[in-house]
């Protein structure tokens, strides 16, 4: 028998772009995406991560996720729901309604489990047999998967994070194998991380998740007989390492890095253990990206036809000409008071004629963190009052931080 699964992640509701407001692209998103479950009869919802923008979501946005979550509740064919944490996240937001939705069969693991063979999930259908295994495992923190010892080298501290993170997986992958290895039911992955290989753009909202650091996991972790893996993290839709891991990416663009951009949710029918297919579906967009550059000419020009489509834009302006075009910016406003759908939300000027300012910083290894911050004083001409009260501030962090200044 086919089960439907639709895979989806990095909501990052609430965010903003340039300060403007996206609560209307969220809502007609999930406006879109309940119709798609509903008519596409979706057994089972996947989440990947990232639900929120930030980890002290706006009363907005969390009216926005209940209201949604709601609707699945009344669905009359979405039997489960599973969602995990990313790293933009509350745990403990997440976590605390779980054990109330858990009652509407809306899973939800926003901690790394004490016991990592809790997050394998056995999701029944309407006999109480199960159905599908979900190996939930949501982001993992450095304190959730890191045990670095008084004997271990500090520089090896990348080698223990990632070895962390494959032992976690290791024991729920095992536990899910020991349950049900030898029935005919799909096993689904979720995860919250940057897989080795995986696509990123500038500008496109993507956090490196842990900081200092350049951990990218290998596709390896994930063994051959899992049925498919449902990441979130990577916000352009894509397949990684194999064809049955993905990553959904987000359903909105999260910067004009990615304006133009397909979005896309994945659907995936399984039959037993088998992966029987797998499609991607087009998000509409929302509210239209663009990027424009050149010299006066071409901007104006390019601004001029997005007026005549008569739809709303938001619209980033590089300007690259030979002069350093001190109107430019009065030339906008005008624009835009004129053409009211076209907003322009942020501006560059990298004329030929402004030769940028170099700061003459020395080798990185002999900088100190108050060094750097004289540095920065001199960059920005900072006054010596406003240094004084600045120091002790900035020492005040560093000592909280334990770094040696």
């Amino acid at each position: 028998m086919i089960h439907r699964i639709l895979h989806t992640s990095d909501w990052h509701i609430g965010r903003r772009l340039k300060e403007h407001d996206r609560t209307q692209e969220f809502t007609q998103f999930f406006c879109w995406l309940e119709k798609l479950i509903l008519s596409e009869n979706i057994d089972t919802l996947l989440i990947s991560g990232d639900i929120f923008d930030n980890t002290t979501p706006s009363v907005t946005a969390q009216k926005i996720y209940y209201s949604f979550l709601t609707a699945l509740a009344k669905s009359p064919h979405c039997r489960h729901t599973v969602i995990i944490s990313g790293n933009h996240d509350s745990p403990a937001f997440l976590d605390a309604p779980a054990e109330l939705l858990g009652l509407s069969d809306i899973h939800v693991i926003g901690q790394a489990c004490e016991n990592p063979h809790d997050e394998v999930l056995a999701l029944k259908d309407s006999d109480g047999n199960t159905e599908l295994v979900v190996c939930a495992v949501p982001y993992l923190r450095d304190r959730d998967v890191r045990r670095l010892t008084p004997s271990d080298n500090p520089e090896d501290s990348d080698k223990i994070l990632k070895a962390g993170i494959r032992e976690h997986y290791s024991q729920v992958f095992a536990h899910a194998r020991e349950l049900h290895g030898d029935a005919n039911l799909p096993v689904i992955a979720m995860g919250h991380m940057f897989l080795q290989g995986g696509m990123t753009h500038h500008d496109d909202g993507t956090r490196e998740l842990y900081v200092g650091t350049a951990i990218r996991v290998d596709a390896n972790i994930f063994p051959e007989w899992l049925t498919y893996t449902a990441l979130g993290h990577l916000h352009s839709p894509q397949a990684t390492g194999r064809e049955n891991i993905r990553y959904s990416g987000s359903p909105i663009a999260m910067g004009f890095g990615e304006a133009g951009q397909d979005k896309a949710v994945y659907i995936l029918d399984v039959d037993g253990k088998n992966l029987a297919g797998v499609r991607e579906i087009r998000i509409p967009v929302f509210q239209r990206l663009e990027r424009v550059s050149g010299n006066m000419t071409e901007i104006f020009g390019q601004l001029q036809d997005f007026a005549e489509q008569n739809e709303s834009v938001w619209v980033e302006v590089t300007y690259t000409g030979e002069d350093s075009a001190p109107e430019l910016q009065e030339n906008l406003q005008d624009f835009t008071k004129n053409h009211r759908l076209v907003e322009i939300l942020s501006v560059y000027n990298k004329s030929k004629s402004i030769t940028p300012i170099e700061t003459p910083y020395p080798d990185i290894d002999s900088v100190t963190p108050m060094k750097m911050l004289d540095l920065r004083f001199e960059e920005k001409h900072t006054p010596e009052e406003q240094r004084k009260i600045y120091t002790p501030l900035y020492q005040e962090i560093l000592k909280g931080l334990e770094v040696d200044y």
